[in-house]
């Protein structure tokens, strides 16, 4: 609000209060001619035609609120105080040609009730714009107050019968000016006051920074009504209509909170309507355009969005969204209002093009995963084919040497029959059979390649079995135990048969042998770049065995197979412990699952 707006609503005030100031003294009195009560001059008399002026400008007051105020609840409060004070200006009218006292005397205590309620209907419009009926402890503020109204009304009403609030006689002729006030009188002021003052702090709160000092008037006129009430109470204006003083000043008052803001008030709702910043029309039932915004553009296309919107059925208490080649880059909204529906489009530009370019980056990213997934297929394809390879060359070259050894073994069995060479020559052939074996099961693993590449635990249980088997056949008591979860590729088995047979073949240079095999799985964190998988931890596989020998365990054969069991393991990538004592020997092999054949 400019500077001038500040000063032509000041000088409103003061013009107003001075008016109402001047009509109080004009009251009381004015040098027009009277008519009296028992002696007492009738403010009442003398300002008729002022009250009979004022009420249906009270009125027609009260339909602008109607009209431009836009909270429904403090327009019903606001609307009510107008009422109030009409009603009140009306008994005012009638109450001195009655003639009877006791009448007269109800009619004097009803003017407490708008006196009352018209404070309290001003102190909720103040509670209700500024926020605080949202506070569920507001609701039983509101009955409280209602209901301390209630009593104080109900102890006015019933003065004749107690004389609580005005002390007086019907005995005396001159009662209507001559009471007193009791203390019932000034609970009732010191109630009123007090709805005063929490009107302007509640005002005062729902003010913006800049509104505030609009207060300034409205003091003033507070002050007036404060002035007038002190000089009435100590009958310098006793004379003078105190509805009528009353009823401007409480009017101009809420109608400054309204013109500054301070109230929720617009001139018009259609100029509310137009000034909200949406894309919003009203469409009545027919589909004609009853309000709109001043965002709302009309084009040609309406009258089939309107028809399409109206035959969509909308049910009751519900929200339907809908968008239409024939408008681009829009979004309607549509909503049930009383006697027709609302329409509310977007302009939705902006995420229409920000959907263009994510679908655009999904078309890339998914072209991109299909050409990764078929790298990675032809990578998995190439890799299982060098380790097929990589395995068969391996096997190839093991089997070689196996027959070379059997081979060996053949051609130098003993001839003789007697018990040495019989010993020597079972010997032999007990190692051919265990290289047999070795042979067999090698063999097997280029099969299982092409067929089924993984074992599992149960596979890796039955050959190991079948392995311990065969060495309990040539007499090693044998025992293996396999707890591996997960399925082992073929290279893997390969580095585990190679341990498994070349440390059995040490044994054979041994007496009274006892083989012991355990094979477990688990997972370590990664020591380097690259290993293991693809959150820093490799899993492994690992195989321990123990031997234990008596008798010959010393010999060159013992020695020579477990050192050559140590090189072969030297040339692989594998982690491995060896140890080797008099009376047997322990191994302890590590193979990673994702590492090649050497």
């Amino acid at each position: 609000m400019d500077i001038d707006r500040k000063h032509v609503l000041i000088a409103c005030a003061i013009t107003g209060a001075v008016l109402g100031v001047v009509l109080a003294v004009l009251q009381a009195v004015g040098p027009f001619a009277t008519s009296d009560l028992h002696g007492m001059p009738t403010g009442a008399s003398r300002s008729t035609g002022f009250m009979l002026a004022m009420a249906p400008l009270l009125a027609a007051w009260g339909f602008t609120i109607h009209l431009r105020c836009s909270d429904a609840l403090i327009a019903r409060y606001l609307k009510a105080n107008a009422a109030l004070c009409v009603a009140w200006l009306l008994i005012v009218t009638l109450k001195y040609p009655t003639g009877n006292d006791h009448l007269v005397s109800i009619m004097w205590y009803l003017y407490y009730v708008p006196m009352l309620l018209t404070s309290t209907f001003s102190l909720f419009s103040a509670m209700r714009a500024s926020a605080l009926d949202r506070i569920p402890a507001t609701s039983y503020a509101k009955r409280a107050v209602l209901a301390i109204d209630a009593a104080l009304i109900a102890l006015v009403l019933t003065n004749n019968l107690h004389h609580v609030v005005f002390r007086f006689s019907f005995d005396d002729p001159l009662w209507s000016g001559s009471y007193t006030y009791g203390p019932g009188y000034w609970l009732v002021l010191g109630w009123i006051i007090t709805q005063i003052v929490l009107f302007f702090a509640c005002s005062f709160a729902a003010a913006r920074r800049q509104l505030r000092s609009a207060f300034v008037p409205m003091a003033l006129i507070v002050g007036v009504l404060g002035t007038y009430t002190v000089l009435y109470i100590l009958r310098f204006l006793i004379g003078s209509n105190l509805a009528l003083v009353y009823s401007i000043l409480l009017i101009s008052c809420l109608e400054i909170a309204l013109d500054l803001g301070i109230l929720p008030s617009y001139y018009w709702r259609e100029s509310m309507f137009s000034a909200l910043p949406f894309n919003l029309r009203i469409l009545s039932r027919t589909g004609e355009v009853a309000l709109h915004t001043a965002q709302f553009r009309p084009s040609e296309s309406d009258d089939a969005l309107h028809s399409m919107f109206l035959q969509s059925n909308l049910p009751r208490r519900s929200i339907s969204s809908f968008r239409t080649t024939a408008v681009p880059h829009t979004l309607f909204r549509g909503y049930n209002v009383t006697g027709g529906s609302a329409l509310l489009a977007e302009d939705v530009t902006a995420i229409d093009d920000r959907r263009e370019t994510l679908e655009q980056q999904q078309d890339s990213l998914r072209a991109h995963n299909e050409l990764l997934k078929h790298r990675h297929a032809i990578d998995s394809v190439l890799y299982r084919t060098q380790q097929e390879r990589a395995l068969v060359d391996e096997i190839e070259q093991t089997l070689a040497a196996k027959t070379r050894r059997i081979d060996e073994l053949l051609s130098d069995l003993p001839r003789g029959s007697d018990p040495q060479s019989l010993a020597k020559r079972r010997e032999r052939l007990t190692e051919v059979k265990l290289l047999i074996a070795y042979c067999k099961r090698k063999g097997g693993l280029v099969l299982a390649g092409k067929s089924d590449p993984a074992f599992n635990r149960e596979r890796l249980q039955l050959v190991f079995n079948e392995t311990a088997a065969d060495l309990r056949t040539l007499g090693i008591d044998c025992a293996a135990l396999v707890d591996v979860k997960r399925v082992l590729p073929a290279s893997t088995v390969s580095v585990l048969y190679d341990c498994l047979y070349d440390f059995a073949a040490a044994a054979f240079a041994a007496s009274n042998l006892i083989l012991m095999l355990f094979v477990s799985d688990k997972t370590e964190a990664g020591e380097g770049e690259g290993e293991g998988s693809g959150d820093g931890r490799r899993r492994v596989v690992e195989m321990r065995a123990a031997l234990e020998a008596g008798g010959s365990s010393q010999s060159k054969g013992y020695t020579r197979s477990l050192e050559e069991l140590r090189r072969v393991l030297e040339r692989r990538n594998v982690r491995f412990a060896l140890d080797i004592t008099p009376d047997g020997a322990t191994l302890a092999v590590q193979v990673s699952e994702d590492e090649g054949v050497a």
